[in-house]
């Protein structure tokens, strides 16, 4: 009985050994999966700070355009409403040019007389300017020709055309 109880011992020496090299090897396998975990974990950290930073830029960059885009909100704001008076200021202008030509159009019966003669007198002026210019030109041109030995055409196409005459006033009845 002795031999078995050296047996069994030597049985449970050889498992404790089993068991510890079955241990070492899972350990040794443990150490090197914890390793390529570590190593994986600091390519992950690597990685998020970049993806970090460039979310800080990414963000600072919104930052910038939002600021610019207020701004510039802010200027057409401002267009806009010198639009507006634009608006109210062409309107004026519109009726003060429509009241003007109402004026002008419809004049008063005691200037409607003068108007007609200062009309008149400017035509006469206008007329006597013209022939004296076209008699001035003959003979520059005459004395030209006859240096020249040329014949004289002679235009009577510089008097200017004849001016409108404003309407008569009508009697309102």
């Amino acid at each position: 009985m002795e031999i078995l109880l050296y047996v069994s011992a030597a049985i449970a020496a050889l498992s404790l050994l089993l068991i510890a090299i079955f241990v070492i090897t899972t350990l040794k396998s443990a150490k090197a999966t914890m390793n390529e975990v570590s190593e994986t974990l600091t390519s992950m950290q690597g990685k998020l700070n970049g993806i970090t930073d460039q979310a800080n830029e990414l963000l600072e960059n919104t930052n910038r355009i939002t600021e610019d885009v207020e701004r510039k909100l802010h200027s057409l704001n401002s267009v806009s409403k010198t639009a507006e008076k634009l608006d109210d200021s062409t309107v004026h202008m519109n009726k003060s040019f429509q009241s003007l030509s109402e004026q002008i159009s419809t004049p008063d019966p005691k200037h409607k007389d003068l108007m007609q003669k200062a009309n008149t007198i400017t035509g006469i002026a206008a007329s006597i300017y013209f022939r004296a210019k076209r008699e001035k030109a003959k003979q520059t041109k005459a004395s030209y020709t006859s240096t020249q030995g040329k014949q004289n055409t002679g235009r009577t196409d510089l008097l200017p055309s004849p001016q409108k005459r404003l309407p008569e006033p009508q009697q309102k009845n």
